[in-house]
């Protein structure tokens, strides 16, 4: 799918893309590719006489392969999150950014596009050119990201009273869900170290436009304050893990005391039923009138003997 926008009065507009034309696509001041077909791949090719990256190109993580200037223009790669079947993921959108124009490439539909498509339809979006565009989708990605921590600072208040406080709880969904916000937060402190990177690279772009560097740093200000608070959350999951693996090691324990309990407390009556459950001919208390109770009482009396012993202890 295409998506064109021109800077009309300092404002980002949506184009209709069905009068798009080589003459007014290369007017064109942000054009996005999603998705796009083969078809959709070789008419922007043809329109801007260069070839697109390819998905194994975007995906590498040296930053060499992620931020570079050549002929084409000024490339970064910056990877944004999306969810998809529940679960947060990570793809890479390539940015091309040309003298007069910007270039994204992307094969999943990030919310951070689908905001800014919003805004620019509302008139909200202002640009002069097309580095403000870029520096627009930085900013909005930063505060989903902000959005997508405190969404899970939130989940993990929550897990936290499970595993602390809830008595009724189960400990096994507990961990569930640990592993889960675990692999949200990860991805999340992935992106806002990838972003660094990026605005890092931008910046040596802009050394000497004032307004624009001041505007990168304000990003990078923002991105430093969530990679702490990201960094507090990934060792509060830590925590919150290793207590509840402790609590159930804590149950499995108590199991295994009761068992153990248990055996002691029945070995003497079974030694004692063993003895007298022998087939020998010469057992004087087979004879005895008294000889079965007495037994009984002996084997109550030996079974309850280590009970009472471990409950004056305090074991039980």
């Amino acid at each position: 799918m295409l998506y064109v926008y021109d800077i009309e009065d300092g404002v980002l507009r949506e184009r209709d893309v069905a009068g798009l034309t080589p003459d007014t696509a290369k007017e064109a001041s942000w054009i996005d590719l999603v998705d796009a077909t083969d078809e959709e791949r070789q008419e922007v090719q043809h329109l801007f006489r260069q070839a697109l990256p390819e998905s194994d190109d975007v995906e590498e993580i040296e930053s060499s392969a992620r931020f570079f200037h050549d002929e084409h223009g000024l490339h970064v790669h910056s990877l944004f999150v999306h969810q998809s079947e529940g679960r947060h993921r990570t793809s890479t959108v390539a940015f091309v950014l040309q003298p007069g124009r910007l270039l994204t490439f992307r094969d999943s539909r990030a919310p951070d596009f689908r905001l800014m498509r919003m805004r620019i339809r509302r008139g909200w979006v202002r640009a002069l050119e097309p580095l403000d565009i870029l520096l627009s989708i930085l900013e909005q990605k930063t505060e989903n990201l902000a959005d997508t921590l405190e969404d899970i600072h939130r989940d993990l208040e929550d897990v936290s009273y499970l595993v602390l406080e809830d008595e009724e709880a189960e400990l096994e969904d507990g961990i569930e869900k640990l592993a889960h916000l675990e692999d949200s937060n990860g991805k999340i402190r992935l992106c806002l170290m990838d972003t660094q990177r990026s605005i890092s690279f931008i910046q040596r772009y802009v050394r000497a436009d004032k307004e624009r560097r001041r505007t990168c740093s304000e990003i990078q200000h923002d991105l430093d304050t969530l990679m702490s608070h990201a960094t507090f959350l990934f060792e509060k999951i830590n925590f919150l893990m290793d207590s509840t693996q402790g609590f159930i090691n804590i149950e499995q324990n108590q199991i295994i005391k009761i068992f153990s309990i248990a055996a002691v407390v029945f070995l003497p009556p079974t030694m004692i039923a063993s003895i007298y459950g022998m087939n020998f001919q010469v057992m004087p208390e087979l004879n005895w009138e008294f000889g079965y109770p007495a037994v009984i009482g002996l084997m109550f009396l030996s079974g309850f003997a280590p009970y009472w012993y471990f409950k004056r202890k305090g074991w039980l």
